[in-house]
């Protein structure tokens, strides 16, 4: 699983689950029946997590609608669609500015992260895991410039 949960990631758990479980049951063993439910149970709850999470592609989508119809119900004169969009539009920023965060404080951890692996190869005298850290470091460095 990746940092951000994944709808990908969630139904690949469920179903590999699923035909762990289905062997299991086949067989009568009780330990792939068991590791196939918590697979299912990890799946399910990655996706709900995914569906939860603030997305920068829904919100972009919500704020640029909402304003649509706030533009559409103001030149019409349908109020109640002007307030409708409006809402929508502020929404959509709202989510997007809550994606945005997610992802800034993603790259804080892995500049962290990053940091402290480049440090302990640099101090071991390990020079891939001191390129493997300056790398994390550098890919976090990204995110946070990416959504500040």
């Amino acid at each position: 699983m990746s940092d951000q949960p994944s709808k990908t990631s969630a139904n690949v758990d469920y179903y590999t689950g699923a035909a762990k479980q289905q062997v299991g049951n086949l067989t009568g063993n009780e330990r792939l029946q068991a590791e196939g439910q918590i697979a299912q149970d990890r799946g399910n709850a990655e996706y709900d997590a995914a569906n939860k999470a603030p997305s920068k592609i829904t919100g972009n989508y919500n704020a640029a609608v909402g304003a649509v119809k706030e533009m559409v119900g103001s030149t019409l004169g349908y109020t109640e669609l002007e307030k409708a969009g409006a809402q929508q539009r502020l929404d959509g920023n709202a989510e997007l500015e809550a994606a945005k965060a997610s992802e800034y404080v993603s790259g804080g951890g892995d500049k962290v992260k990053g940091a402290i692996k480049e440090n302990i190869g640099s101090a071991v005298g390990d020079e891939k895991m001191e390129a493997q850290g300056h790398a994390t470091k550098l890919k976090g460095e990204s995110k946070m410039e990416r959504n500040e």
